[in-house]
């Protein structure tokens, strides 16, 4: 049987009687030769968009036990999601590039960072000045963006000094 993305191999099908006793975790790891890159690019997808759902939704209804911590607790909370936040959507960015509507992909991006924004700082409190949050809050929504281009940009700058 051959399946859209899959390469024509046999399977091995789930055995739960099987004598491995780390048989679920073997078989359900990445297998280069029987999932397909489109596979994989799906499944990461899927992943990260639910990351991001997850982060986006913990900051909209803010949970009740944090709400009557002190400030910093709340702050941690916020730059701690805005990091995973951030991170999925940098990786449903990298992974929908090759995408139609690229223009109109990032302008949502944007807006959503920029409601995200609006809520997270909603939710810190008089504790703490808005503008040491707001610069916090800015360091966590581009830190994955940096920590990813950083290497590339050391690179160039060495090839460029050496040539």
């Amino acid at each position: 049987m051959e399946i859209e993305g899959r390469r024509d191999m046999e399977e091995r099908p789930i055995n739960p009687n099987d004598s491995s006793t780390d048989w679920p975790f073997t078989y359900f790891k990445f297998n280069r030769e029987r999932d397909s890159a489109e596979q994989v690019r799906n499944a990461i997808l899927v992943v990260a968009a639910l990351v991001a759902n997850a982060s986006y939704q913990a900051m909209m209804s803010f949970p009740d036990a944090l709400k009557e911590r002190n400030n910093s607790t709340k702050l941690m909370f916020i730059a701690a999601n805005t990091l995973s936040w951030s991170s999925s959507f940098i990786v449903i960015e990298m992974l929908t590039s090759s995408f139609p509507f690229q223009r109109e992909l990032r302008l949502s991006y944007f807006f959503m960072g920029f409601t995200y924004g609006i809520i997270a700082l909603a939710q810190v409190g008089d504790g703490i000045p808005k503008i040491i949050a707001s610069a916090i809050l800015i360091l966590c929504a581009f830190l994955p963006w940096l920590l990813r281009r950083l290497p590339i940009c050391i690179k160039n700058m060495y090839v460029d000094a050496a040539e």
